[in-house]
């Protein structure tokens, strides 16, 4: 990229892309007993500093459950945005928040239904343990037997109160956004103001990028190497490649033309990468087709593989180089 270019993309996403931050939080159901930990400790003759004793107040697989439950219906955010910022402290409510990611607007209505959706199941599957929540208590006292402990429990009127699914967007931040604001400063702090908030943007315009082309390498090379490994007679050495690999690539490769537009203003290595791409697609429609074990699928394996690889050694020779060479233009 020149660095025309790359000055024609800082503005591009400002108008052409939104941050997305999604804010989610679960009731652990753990907590640590210092009484036991004392026990514990003496039962061994040791120092109770040694010890870390937790129970787990509704069931072993309350957290993870929770945790799986999450990680599935935020998986619209993963699919339609990329990292912008990293977490930071929400200083007002006192707690670590996500960090906002970049959403371009022509996904922006598919995301939004997908979260709303998302955010329904969400509160569904809360109201549901808190109904059976007076039934976990009563079953944590004949788990727990004397570690049981009442006061371990938040009172179901607050129980609600430990869960959290909210998603909310801003402006991605450019430097014409402080004239639209009245600032009260000098000119030259104005100044650099705007400098400051256009090299912030230009260093996670960047980082989205990276991200962008080492997301397509890097699932790209992993379908290629299934395919090159692929024995149907052994399919437990020989890499199986499963459907989810399969349909990740595709939505992958089907999302770049729009994260392309706005984020690297439509460059050519990249096109010309999901173009190929989109050839490989049609080859992979009958997947169950390839892992026949005969020689015609096994011929189809290694064209389909090399035809991947050939798509992709442009972007991870070529792209970042050209990308880089144009901050010194």
């Amino acid at each position: 990229m020149t660095n025309k270019n790359k000055d024609k993309n800082v503005s591009a996403i400002a108008q052409n892309c939104t941050l997305i931050r999604l804010e989610t939080k679960t009731w652990s159901g753990i907590k640590s007993d210092p009484e036991l930990r004392d026990t514990l400790a003496k039962d061994y003759e040791a120092q109770s500093s040694s010890f870390n004793v937790q129970k787990y107040l509704v069931g072993s697989d309350h957290k993870k459950q929770w945790k799986s439950c999450v990680d599935t219906l935020r998986k619209p955010m993963k699919k339609f945005t990329l990292p912008w910022s990293d977490s930071s402290f929400d200083h007002y409510e006192g707690r670590l928040v996500s960090g906002w990611r970049l959403c371009p607007n022509k996904h922006w209505e598919e995301l939004n239904e997908a979260m709303e959706k998302s955010q329904a199941t969400f509160w569904k599957e809360v109201d549901g343990f808190i109904r059976d929540y007076p039934k976990l208590i009563e079953r944590a006292k004949e788990v727990l037997g004397d570690a049981f402990d009442e006061d371990d429990y938040p009172d179901l009127d607050d129980i609600r109160g430990k869960f959290r699914f909210k998603w909310s967007h801003a402006q991605v931040p450019d430097a014409t956004s402080i004239d639209d604001v009245r600032v009260k400063a000098s000119s030259s702090l104005v100044k650099k103001m705007k400098a400051d908030v256009t090299r912030l943007q230009e260093s996670n315009s960047k980082a989205c990028v990276q991200q962008l082309v080492d997301n397509l390498i890097e699932q790209s090379e992993h379908l290629s190497e299934k395919l090159k490994n692929y024995d149907p007679k052994n399919k437990r050495k020989g890499g199986f490649f499963k459907d989810g690999s399969v349909n990740l690539f595709k939505d992958t490769v089907g999302l770049l033309p729009t994260f392309n537009e706005a984020i690297c203003g439509n460059d050519k290595t990249i096109t010309q990468a999901h173009q190929k791409l989109m050839g490989v697609i049609v080859k992979l429609n009958s997947v169950d087709d390839i892992r026949a074990d005969d020689d015609k699928s096994d011929k189809a394996r290694k064209e389909v593989a090399q035809d991947i690889d050939d798509a992709i050694d442009p972007v991870k020779s070529g792209f970042f180089d050209a990308f880089k060479g144009g901050e010194n233009d």
